[in-house]
């Protein structure tokens, strides 16, 4: 049994990092478009109506991004097999990350209504142990550590990087919003 266990253990470790890498990098991507989505008023609609309806009906309504993807994922392969593989894969890729942002913010809303179905509170609460367990044991691992300095490191490299292509492009001086603010406020002066 302990050889089996030391067997597992690293393909379990490198799973456990890229499930952890995905979550944090593309529910947090998918989070910010959610809530950019969030703003259409058809949305805020949704939202409203989430709070009025029983727990159940809720839970169903996490189907409809599901069910609203699978013309774009026919699409998809449609385009995969009519010799267009790029635009196939760009196409479920992006039609993936819509639904997975519309889902996260349908989730943020719902939650409290979904927390009283008992059968979901134990499954949320148990997915959120394994999680939270998986995250522990990733933070205490040194290897993790180095990982998690590296890409600090790599994401100010690449901040700086933007930062001087931007002043090579535009210059130092202010940036074009800035610009623009600025002729808004002297028209506004002269009104």
């Amino acid at each position: 049994m302990l050889h089996l266990r030391r067997l597992l253990r690293a393909p379990l470790l490198l799973l456990a990092f890229l499930w952890v890498v995905l979550e944090e990098t593309i529910w947090h991507w998918a989070g910010l478009l959610g809530a950019q989505i969030a703003r259409l008023p058809v949305f805020a609609g949704l939202e409203r109506l989430v709070l009025r309806l029983d727990p159940w009906v809720v839970l169903l309504l996490f189907l409809v991004p599901l069910l609203g993807l699978i013309p774009l994922k026919f699409a998809a392969v449609w385009l995969i097999g009519g010799g267009h593989p790029i635009k196939g894969v760009v196409l479920l890729v992006a039609a993936k990350f819509l639904g997975t942002a519309i889902s996260a913010h349908l989730y943020n809303v719902a939650e409290p209504k979904l927390m009283q179905i008992a059968v979901f509170a134990r499954v949320r609460n148990f997915v959120f142990g394994l999680l939270a367990r998986a995250h522990a044991y990733l933070d205490a691992s040194p290897s993790w550590r180095a990982a998690r300095r590296a890409m600090r490191r790599m994401k100010m490299l690449a901040r700086a990087f933007a930062a001087r292509a931007r002043a090579l492009v535009f210059g130092n001086g202010p940036g074009l919003i800035d610009r623009v603010r600025a002729v808004r406020a002297q028209w506004k002066r002269r009104a």
